[in-house]
């Protein structure tokens, strides 16, 4: 029996308008995920919440999900700048 890792995430926002681009420029890279790996995301009011399931190896996981954060914190950095 195969061992599946689940890793929920929600990130508040200052406002919806931000989690709505957020999650819009993740979108290309919500594609082609390699066999065992999902991601799924829906915004929630000012929140985005992100849901990752694995069967996979768990540092294959965990580095999708650094990539994740790493691509929504630049972003929201860049949003900031444009306000």
């Amino acid at each position: 029996m195969k061992k599946t890792t689940e890793i929920n995430i929600s990130i508040q926002f200052t406002r919806k308008a931000s989690a709505s681009i957020i999650a819009k420029s993740l979108d290309p890279d919500n594609k082609d995920f390699p066999e065992g790996l999902i991601m799924k995301q829906k915004v929630n009011g000012n929140k985005l919440e992100l849901y990752f399931e694995s069967s996979s190896a768990l540092e294959s996981l965990l580095n999708t999900v650094d990539e994740v954060l790493s691509m929504i914190d630049m972003t929201n950095k860049t949003l900031d700048k444009v306000k």
